[in-house]
Parts: structure tokens; sequence; C-alpha cells
């Protein structure tokens, strides 16, 4: 007889510290391509060439954020790394450190409360994960940069873009 995957493994298998977890990228996971400001990355450019699979809507993540959360709670996960969408947070922006670095420049409200980036929002992404008891892991770059640092800069290659 095989023995099931619950049977091979208990949690008393893992370390205390070890935290089970599920995780996204917001290219895969969110959709909602062009709302809220969003600008082409460059993987909605390779996406749409050659009629390959796109992420236009992708999970739904966007809007579906809520139920997923309630999903990961029930579930009993411990962690949720999620990554960022540079092409939704700063569509036409030429840095990305903003947060991290305290600097000033002009962010787009809607999406830093999606995100969580915000101290006055209290129903957010990040948010609702918190108080589900998830602890939440934020992945900064998941190579989807936006398509205009590409155009304008050549990408990475470019020390300015970092």
């Amino acid at each position: 007889m095989v023995p099931s995957y619950s049977d091979a493994f208990t949690r008393n298998d893992f370390p205390e510290d070890f935290l089970f977890g599920a995780a996204t990228s917001a290219y895969q996971w969110e959709g909602a391509v062009d709302e809220d400001g969003r600008t082409p990355s460059v993987w909605d450019t390779f996406s749409h060439s050659d009629n390959k699979g796109n992420g236009d809507i992708a999970c739904d993540g966007y809007h579906k954020y809520k139920e997923d959360v309630k999903l990961m709670a029930e579930m009993g996960l411990e962690a949720f790394r999620f990554s960022i969408s540079w092409s939704r947070l700063i569509p036409s922006k030429r840095f990305f450190c903003f947060f991290f670095l305290n600097l000033q420049m002009e962010e787009d409200p809607l999406t830093l409360k999606v995100y969580g980036f915000t101290r006055t929002s209290s129903k957010n992404y990040e948010t609702m994960i918190w108080q589900t008891g998830i602890e939440p892991h934020v992945t900064l770059y998941h190579y989807d940069l936006p398509q205009s640092l590409e155009d304008e800069y050549g990408g990475w290659i470019n020390r300015k873009i970092m």
C-alpha cells in the first residue's frame, strides 16, 4: 500500500519555526491589466506577442484578494509570499525604492491601498493577511519590469534602473 502524503509527513517533521504557506506573483495572479493606472510590463509585451497566454485576467486576484485571504486562513496557512506589480504601483515613475528610502513621489493611492503601503487604510491586502495571523512576505521583483523602463533605459543592464 502506498502511503498518502498526509501519512508521510506531520507538522512535527518540520522545525518549530518553519512556516507553511503559499505564494503568487503579481503578473500571474492579479490580472486587471488595464485598471487603476497600470501600464504594460515586459511580461505583457512578451506574452502578447505570437498569441502566447497572457496575464490580462490571470487568477483575477486584484478583485478576488479578499476571497483568497479567507481561503488561506481556512487552510491554516502561516505565510503568504506575493510580489509587487511595479507597473501598477509606479506606472510612470523612475525609481523603485521609494518606500524603503522614504523618498517623496506621487504614488497612486488606490494601488498603495490595495498592497497595504498606506498607514491610514484599514481594508487592504496586507492588513487583511496580518489580521488572519498569516505572515506576509513581499517579493520586490518577479520579472515584470515596467515596459517604459525597458524602453527608456534598456532594463536591468542600465544602472539607472537600480
